[in-house]
């Protein structure tokens, strides 16, 4: 069992327009492992997926970047 700080590999896509939607299947799809996920309810609304590592986050990066899914860097916001 774990225990501590989880340390994950967050990118973040919009959710209102359905990125998110398409993000979280196409990366299901490929079998790329996802820790957890959030969803901002104050703006810009976005979702993070959060990764294990640094590897499966790229792989997932160029997968939504390969369908024209628009992705962001995690950025802390209050």
């Amino acid at each position: 069992m774990k225990v501590g700080t989880m340390d994950t590999k967050p990118l973040r896509v919009e959710y209102l327009n359905g990125d998110y939607s398409k993000a979280y299947d196409l990366i299901a799809k490929a079998g790329i492992k996802m820790v957890y996920k959030t969803v901002a309810d104050v703006e810009p609304h976005h979702a993070a997926i959060h990764f294990d590592n640094v590897t499966d986050r790229d792989r997932a990066a160029k997968l939504l970047e390969e369908a024209s899914i628009k992705w962001y860097p995690p950025t802390p916001f209050f």
